[in-house]
Order: structure tokens, then sequence, then C-alpha cells
């Protein structure tokens, strides 16, 4: 079998402020083309450890491998920064007086004028820029300046693009606009990305593999399949979805299902959990109901509003579907 090339790899990095750890022990690897997803909450040292991939902040010990070799301290260069890994910064750092394409084009500014071109269109192209390509960057909408820093990045064609919480703050439509043309750069660009997010959505269909990091600790990587099906505890459960636990099985295990996973059924013999309708919420998609009895409640979805505030109903699940964690 050949081995899959390694662009990026972070070997037991630690990093303080003061007397808090922020990193501990961070072991992570990306391959060629493949998409890296960190997902944690607010102070989980998810930037931090972009600014260390970046080579924008030193690591206080471990190192960062580029194409297998180690990469020198940054405290050491005269300009942080890698050319061939990106850093994306939510400040989007763009010149704001000057155009889309002026944008895009400083960072070609040493290559031959007709190349510059062409690779300004095709950046222009892939990001769905082309309407906005001659409006000053102070102009843009928040999706405009972030698709803007993402060609700027693109433009001398790194190896490692790394974005920090690129769907922030986006609303519906600039998160569509972003989605498809970060479809286009995994597609037909063929990066290799790490991006972290809070939002497990995101993480969940944008990742080949998500890294779950809590108060500095990676704590699981995985596929997203494997991360949202088979979680390793309860933090990484209700991290990445809605989950109704079912009570404590053998040996203190904890057995919980996915609000997906539970169908009703209008035989009460075939019930696995009765209760009455509590609440029932519109989610666009779906109509989330939740069920209450004495032993506690359940959520459940339905592709209808098919129910009433106080009904009973009769639950069930297959055991196959029941995950159980410490």
């Amino acid at each position: 079998m050949k081995k899959t090339r390694l662009t990026l790899k972070a070997s037991s990095l630690y990093k303080k402020y003061g007397s808090s750890s922020v990193l501990s022990d961070i072991n992570l690897d990306l391959s060629n083309g493949e998409w890296l997803g960190i997902l944690g909450e607010s102070g989980s040292g998810k930037s931090t450890l972009l600014r260390i991939l970046g080579r924008f902040l030193d690591s206080d010990s471990g190192e960062v491998y580029f194409k297998g070799e180690a990469l020198p301290p940054v405290s050491g260069e005269l300009i942080p920064g890698h050319e061939s890994i990106k850093l994306i910064h939510q400040e989007f750092e763009l010149f704001p007086n000057q155009t889309v394409e002026e944008n895009i084009a400083y960072s070609l500014r040493f290559y031959d004028p007709e190349y510059k071109k062409e690779r300004v269109a095709e950046l222009l192209e892939i990001t769905a820029l082309n309407a906005v390509s001659q409006q000053k960057a102070k102009t843009l909408s928040g999706g405009e300046k972030q698709r803007t820093a993402i060609a700027k990045s693109l433009a001398e064609q790194p190896d490692v693009l790394l974005l920090d919480e690129p769907f922030a703050h986006l609303d519906n439509h600039n998160r569509r606009v972003l989605a498809d043309a970060i479809e286009s750069l995994r597609q037909e660009q063929k990066m290799s990305c790490i991006f972290v997010t809070h939002e497990a959505s995101d993480a969940l269909a944008w990742s080949d593999r998500i890294a779950v990091l809590r108060n500095g600790e990676i704590i699981q990587i995985g596929t997203p399949q494997e991360v949202y099906n088979q979680p390793v505890d309860s933090y990484v459960a209700e991290l990445t979805g809605d989950i109704n636990w079912l009570g404590d099985g053998k040996s203190g295990k904890k057995n919980f299902i996915r609000p997906e996973k539970i169908k009703r059924t209008k035989n009460p013999e075939k019930s696995k959990w009765t209760g009455q309708v509590e609440s029932i919420r519109f989610h666009g998609n779906h109509w989330e109901v939740r069920c209450t009895n004495k032993q506690g409640s359940l959520s459940f979805y339905r592709n209808k509003k098919d129910l009433e505030i106080g009904e009973t109903v009769f639950l069930t699940y297959s055991s196959r579907d029941v995950m159980i964690i410490h």
C-alpha cells in the first residue's frame, strides 16, 4: 500500500501564558489534500494552535514539521510566517483602500504580468468575487472580506491553508457562498487545510478528520462519522450534536441515543418509552418534539407537525443505535 505523504505535523506541542497552560501535548498530522477540522469551545486553544502551526508563535516545547523537516523557531526569523503555510486571521488583513482585485494581485506583484492577470481571474472565479472585484475592501461584507483574504492567500499556491473560524459572524447567504468556495478549493485546488471552529456542524460537514480540543488537549481524533457516532466521552457526544441520556448501564457506563434514531410507533407493545409531549419546536427542515415522563425526557424529530402538547406518544429505537460511553 502506498504511504500517504504528510504535509504538516505537530509533535508534542506545549504552550503556556504565564502559569496558565494553553496547549498540552498536541500531536497532529495533515496529509496532502486533507481537510482537518479542529473543533472546540472558546478558550480551548484553537487559535493559539493555528498561530504556532502558521509560524507566527513559538511553542514552549515540541516541533512543527513541514514535509518531514523541523521548522526553525519563529523568534529566530526576521519575518514571521511561512511561504508555504498561509494563515487567514479573523481580521482578514486586507488593504482597505484597494480593490478586491488589487488586494489579490498584490501577492503576485513579482510575477510575470500575464501570469498574474490569469491567476487573479482564476481566483476571482473560484471564490465567487467577480461581481465585487472593483470594490474597495473597506466596502465589502464580512463574507466578501473572508473570501478575498482566502483568494489573496492562495495567490502563490501555498501547500497548507489555515483558517480561523471561517464561518464565524456570517449570515446564511454568505455562509452558502463561502461553502461553495471551499468546495471549489477542495475539488479543484486540492488544498490541504486545517480550520478551527466552535460549530460542530461546520466541522462535520467540511472535515476529512476532526480533532476535538478541550482545555488545550486533544481528546479525540477521527473521521466525522467516528467522532459523531463513537464519541469517547459525554463532552464529545454533547459537543457534536443533540443527545438523549437513557440512564446508566453496566459498570457505571452511560447510555445515550441521538434524537434522529428515535421513532414514533402507534403500537404500545412495541414501545420502549412512553411519555407526554411537552414542547414542539420548528427547526426549518424538521420539528423537534420533547416528551417527558416520571423517569425523565426524550427528544426526537418529525418531518411534519402531527402531534399536540400533552399528547401521549409511544417511542421506539434499535438497540444498535444506543451508544455507550464512560
